[in-house]
Parts: C-alpha cells; sequence; structure tokens
C-alpha cells in the first residue's frame, strides 16, 4: 500500500508540474486593410448605391469598418468616344453611398465608377456596356417541383450572353426571401424558349424543417450583364455556400457575403495606386422585371 501511494504521489507530481508549464499564447496575426467596395448600376432611372468598407483584423469585434470619407464619381463614354462625368454628388452612411439624383442610362454606352481615399488610394472599375434588355416572356412555377420558378426569355443569337436572374418573395409587402442564379448562353443561345429555374427558397436543404416563409407577391428580375461581373457572380456563389456550410444563414445579401474571409471575391475594381485588383465588383447591368 506504501508503495502504490508513492505511484500515486509521483502521478499527481508529474500532471501538477504539466499543468503549470501551461501557459495561454497569443497569436498575433498580421493584418493589411484592404478596401471592398460593391455597387450596381441599373437601366431603370433609380439612384445607384456603392458600399465601401474595410476590412479589420481577426480579433476585431466586427469583420468591416464603413469608409464615410471617400470621394466616389460615375462616368460615362459614349458610342462616339466621349467621356463625361455622370455625377459625384453622393450622400453616405456607413460606408453607403447613394446618389442624390436618379442616373438615367444609355444601351451601349460604358460606365464606370473612380474612388479616392483621404489616405490616397484610388481606385477605378473596369468600362462595362449598358447592355440590351432581354425581356421576361413568362414566369411560372414548376409543375413538378413547386419551389423552383422558371424564368423564360428570347435568348439573342450570334453572341455569348451572361446572365443574373433573382426572384424576390414578398409577404404584405415585406421581403420574406430572395435568391439569385447566374448563367451564360452556351447551352440555349439564340433560343427564343430559353429558360432559366431558381429556387425561391435560398440554400432550403430537404431535410430542413425549418417553415418556409408566407409569400403573397414575386418579383422577378433577369438581367443582362457583362463578362466581367458574370465571373464575379461565380465567385460570390462559391463565398455564399462556404457560409452556408459553415451555418451562415445570410442569404443574398451582398453585404453579408464577407462573414467568412473573402478569400477569392475579386472583381473588376483595380487599385490604381498599387495596381492591384481589390476586393467587390461594379456591376453594369440591364434588368426587366416581372411580378407577380
Amino acid at each position: 500500500m506504501v508503495l502504490k501511494s508513492k505511484k500515486t504521489l509521483s502521478t499527481l507530481l508529474i500532471l501538477i508540474t504539466l499543468c503549470s508549464c501551461t501557459k495561454e499564447i497569443s497569436v498575433d496575426v498580421a493584418h493589411e486593410p484592404q478596401t471592398v467596395i460593391f455597387g450596381e448600376l441599373n437601366n431603370l432611372n433609380q439612384q445607384v448605391s456603392i458600399n465601401i468598407q474595410q476590412t479589420l483584423p481577426l480579433n476585431a469585434s466586427g469583420s468591416f469598418q464603413a469608409i464615410n470619407n471617400a470621394m466616389v464619381s460615375l462616368y460615362e463614354k459614349t458610342s462616339n468616344g466621349t467621356t463625361n462625368l455622370v455625377t459625384d454628388d453622393f450622400s453616405v452612411n456607413q460606408g453607403v453611398y447613394i446618389s442624390n439624383q436618379a442616373i438615367s442610362t444609355v444601351v451601349g454606352n460604358k460606365y464606370w465608377i473612380e474612388i479616392v481615399l483621404t489616405n490616397g488610394a484610388r481606385f477605378k472599375s473596369e468600362e462595362e456596356t449598358m447592355l440590351p434588355v432581354v425581356p421576361i416572356s413568362e414566369i411560372e412555377i414548376d409543375s413538378e417541383f413547386d419551389d423552383i420558378i422558371n424564368v423564360s426569355f428570347n435568348d439573342p443569337e450570334g453572341a455569348i450572353n451572361f446572365y443574373k436572374a433573382s426572384v424576390s418573395l414578398y409577404n404584405q409587402g415585406t421581403l420574406v426571401s430572395t435568391n439569385f442564379i447566374e448563367s451564360n448562353d452556351v447551352v440555349f443561345d439564340g433560343n427564343s424558349e430559353a429558360s432559366l429555374g431558381i429556387d425561391l427558397f435560398q440554400f432550403q436543404e430537404e431535410d430542413d424543417e425549418t417553415p418556409l416563409p408566407d409569400y403573397d407577391a414575386i418579383e422577378v428580375l433577369l438581367g443582362n450583364i457583362n463578362f466581367s461581373s458574370y465571373q464575379f457572380l461565380l465567385n460570390q456563389r462559391s463565398q455564399i455556400e462556404a457560409n452556408e456550410d459553415a451555418g451562415d444563414s445570410s442569404g443574398g445579401d451582398p453585404s453579408q457575403l464577407f462573414s467568412t474571409p473573402p478569400v477569392s471575391l475579386l472583381g473588376n475594381i483595380t487599385n490604381t495606386t498599387t495596381n492591384k485588383t481589390a476586393l467587390g465588383n461594379f456591376t453594369v447591368i440591364s434588368l426587366s422585371i416581372v411580378n407577380q
């Protein structure tokens, strides 16, 4: 019994020694702030909105900090090559810059934004063309899968077109769900009865027991977009799905895209000071709308 007690005592002493050597180590990860810019210009004679944020360190309370003191300008290049300043008159709130006037666009003209920060950094988006509207000819709930809506249209022949289609569900005027897809027309080029199917409910798994939201109105948008924005949307979808796999339920709200590290969300905006591609995108999109 004495021998056993000595063994036990020795074991306890070893454990105490090991525990006393444990030390909490703080890992300092080098952080280089990055500017994130997201915006969209459409053909609907609306105000243009541009979101400008800056990334924060991993140990910060939030992921992003609003940039409220940038200079923002929207430019247009006409078909004859003339460049015009469309507006540099924006109001800002929490990093969201909204033009103080509705923006009228012209099919065939090119549009882009230029941004200057107080530290001298300059950003410029690619010149994207306002493409012709591709009208929606019909929307219909799938007869076999009632959580799919089919969007039909006449796809222009002879050119590769890129689309962003979205569906928003409303209940008594309140948005309850939104979802979108992106597609090119390689499979249905020139088809007068082209169709895209969109899930009505964002990332609703078959085994998900969460009740589906009630809705009494549907708004469907079909957007004709440029190739560079299409590529960005593909990256955006990968990011959203990564967030969803990690338990994120932010849906399709662009402002929530960066809840996990934005590894590959490089778009059509360049930091012209460093000549590096920035995070985010400025999309020029021509929209067709159907409400039901």
